[in-house]
């Protein structure tokens, strides 16, 4: 006769992060970053953005920026929704009043379509660098100075201490902080995305990694510069006015030409260097309508951390189901997370109903479905690696998954063009503006400088 299934350990939910992880609270000064978790806390960021304003001053430092990205990149909010939420804003015959920020949030889904496609690949260089230096040349190991901000320039260790101390960068500082990490330092882009991936609360392999392989120029056909003009316009004299090097030594304060000069040795890729991704993997991306399972009976349900809001589909598919997300240890011992997210993290689970435990993921969403005698697992789509390993396992362990798909950001009536976000958005930016999808628009040819298009017909 079969031994009837060990009980489940109890619930972790309650227990604070700080005893969960000591090790990483010990280390970790900040315990909370500058956003509260949850979907409570989602909701009262989107009621107060401001997609207009958005439009017009995002760049600047003190822009009307909406930190949504941590609700986003966890699940508690979807793009769909804050679609919606921004459209509101705009009368229906003046959608453009809104279409930056729209456009803005397509670079998420774009992002998480790439990671999708390409999985581990996102760590090594997609391309070659375009500054006629080899990879080589690049250190791997992270220079502490920076990471404890005493390089001694004022912008980058304030930039170094708000990363740490709060876990939030604005999108440009991100930009201008990776392009010193890589251009100024010469440091492997890899080192500079780990640390970011370590405290932002929005950190996520897919726009993270992507976003410092542009600067990089390792999926851009040039290395993304500032100088201290660009920092000035945008941030004001905030770091300039107490900066040491302000009158001398500043690492900024030269033309772009003059530190294009200065930092590379051409503008094109050093002679033998290739990159790992071939592009014609992304020209052509099968796009269907995602599926939704029928309602199995008996089934569990495995919540992990792309999708922690009590809107999950399969926690809304199954309300009354056994559910469970468990703390991958594997996966935080991989990454390195700083205490800000893993509180985060923590404030999300606990609004919703489900059984905490940790240790191996797919082990003890086994054991979850063993324990209730369910055959099916339900949860939602993610683009990470780590997830489709972890489906493979509980298939193997005979179980079936269900995928619960959240509701449609963009659609599309061709395969997807991946290579660059500009055909992406072609082709599904109607559907982006809650419109049915349409075929792209044929591309404008570009006039010659002093020319105009109708000239040219």
């Amino acid at each position: 006769m079969p031994k009837p299934p060990a009980p489940l350990p109890a619930s972790l939910r309650d227990m604070p992060p700080a005893e969960l992880f000591p090790d990483i609270f010990a280390q970790d000064a900040p315990h909370r970053g500058f956003a509260r978790g949850g979907r409570a806390a989602a909701l009262g960021a989107l009621a107060a953005i401001d997609p207009v304003s958005y439009g017009r001053d995002r760049s600047y430092l003190d822009g009307h920026v909406t930190r949504l990205s941590p609700y986003l990149r966890h699940g508690v909010l979807t793009l769909a929704e804050v679609r919606e939420a921004a459209l509101t804003h705009a009368p229906d015959t003046a959608p453009s009043r809104v279409w930056k920020y729209v456009n803005e949030l397509s670079w998420r889904d774009y992002s998480v379509r790439v990671y999708a496609e390409v999985g581990g690949l996102i760590w090594q260089d997609f391309e070659p660098y375009k500054t006629g230096l080899p990879a080589s040349s690049y250190a791997s190991e992270f220079p502490a100075d920076i990471k404890d901000g005493e390089t001694g320039a004022a912008c980058i260790d304030a930039w170094s201490r708000e990363l740490r101390q709060t876990g939030y960068l604005h999108n440009h500082v991100r930009m201008w902080l990776a392009s010193y990490v890589v251009h100024h330092r010469r440091v492997w882009w890899q080192g500079g995305a780990a640390w970011f991936l370590t405290h932002l609360l929005d950190g996520d392999p897919s726009s993270n990694n992507l976003g410092w392989q542009w600067v990089a120029s390792t999926w851009r056909a040039y290395p993304y510069l500032w100088n201290r003009g660009a920092l000035v316009k945008y941030a004001g004299d905030r770091y300039c006015a107490s900066c040491p090097l302000a009158d001398a030594g500043c690492p900024f304060d030269a033309t772009y030409t003059a530190l294009s000069e200065r930092l590379f040795e051409g503008k094109e890729a050093a002679p033998g260097e290739s990159g790992h991704l071939d592009s014609a993997r992304l020209e052509a991306v099968p796009w269907e309508p995602p599926l939704t399972p029928e309602v199995a009976l008996g089934a569990v349900v495995w919540v992990h951390g792309d999708r922690l809001s009590p809107t999950n589909e399969a926690l809304t598919a199954y309300p009354k189901g056994p559910a469970v997300f468990v703390w991958d240890d594997a996966l935080l011992k991989e990454w390195d997370i700083s205490a800000k997210r893993q509180t985060f993290i923590h404030e999300c689970v606990q609004e919703l109903p489900v059984h905490v435990l940790r240790g191996d993921v797919a082990a003890e969403v086994i054991r979850l479905a063993r324990a209730h005698g369910a055959s099916t697992v339900a949860t939602t789509p993610s683009s990470s690696p780590r997830f489709r390993a972890i489906v493979t396992a509980l298939e193997g362990a005979g179980l079936a998954v269900q995928h619960w798909p959240e509701p449609v950001f963009g659609e599309s009536l061709t395969p997807l063009d991946l290579r660059v976000h500009g055909e992406y958005w072609r082709q599904i930016s109607a559907s982006a503006f809650g419109k049915d999808p349409a075929p792209p628009k044929p591309k404008r040819p570009r006039a010659k400088k002093g020319q105009s298009v109708k000239a040219k017909e």
